[in-house]
């Protein structure tokens, strides 16, 4: 998509008040789909922010849950495709992110071959609360 329609959509979600329906991250290949905007002020690097995920194969199975997991947003402390995408969430926001390998685990895969090598995740995050 072209930077001048992102800039147009931006804008109008601005105007609006709620987020573009699907957005490009950080010039990067994650693709991120807003669900629930959420309130209060967006998360930004250096918050300590709590959030659900769920993440899931092409095929549509769970490899991996975590309730209430806290983390400093932006230390690099998550991998790359949740730390991007929960950048500009509000509280009670909901996305859903599709993740290509070069933007979590790669070509290692993770927990003794539940997530296979050079495979793209579908990440759900829900923000449940910024400090």
């Amino acid at each position: 998509m072209s930077g001048t329609i992102m800039s147009a959509l931006a804008a109008l979600a601005l105007l609006t008040g709620c987020e573009p329906p699907d957005v490009t991250i950080k010039q990067t290949p994650v693709r991120v789909t807003s669900e629930t905007v959420g309130i209060g002020r967006p998360a930004h690097a250096g918050d300590r922010v709590t959030i659900n995920y769920r993440i899931t194969l092409p095929d549509g199975r769970e490899v991996l849950r975590h309730r209430d997991y806290r983390f400093e947003l932006g230390s690099s402390t998550v991998i790359t495709a949740i730390d991007e995408a929960v950048e500009g969430m509000r509280k009670r926001g909901r996305r859903t992110v599709e993740s290509p390998p070069n933007k979590h685990w790669g070509r290692a895969g993770y927990g003794n071959g539940a997530i296979p090598p050079n495979v793209t995740l579908t990440i759900s995050i829900e923000l449940v609360d910024i400090e």
